[in-house]
């Protein structure tokens, strides 16, 4: 983990995107490190702790990136990263929706 002082905004993420994520393969669940791919193997999600921000890696943004929720455009770096570095600041809603979305489009990507 590259900076523990972001591990309380890494759990809050966590917590909203994981009920989406059921019925989905769990590849990596350690501390400051989640992966998530489809039942066929395509990545889905990865939640990393970086050095200034967690990182959520929303794979079928890379395919389908008018699929991106506009509340989280603020967020974007790059095609499919999303920066976070403040627990009071996550966008609950906006991340929901987005993981209902995306899982939508399994199997289209």
């Amino acid at each position: 983990m590259k900076n523990e002082d972001l591990l309380f905004v890494w759990v809050a993420i966590k917590e909203v995107l994981a009920p989406a994520c059921r019925g989905l393969v769990q590849v990596r669940d350690e501390p400051g490190d989640w992966a998530i791919d489809t039942p066929s193997g395509r990545p889905f999600i990865k939640l990393r702790i970086q050095k200034k921000h967690v990182g959520l890696y929303v794979l079928p943004l890379y395919y389908h990136p008018e699929a991106l929720d506009q509340a989280l455009r603020l967020h974007l770096n790059g095609k499919v990263t999303l920066r976070f570095s403040k627990p009071d600041a996550l966008p609950v809603e906006a991340l929901q929706r987005q993981a209902e979305t995306c899982l939508a489009l399994v199997g289209l990507y």
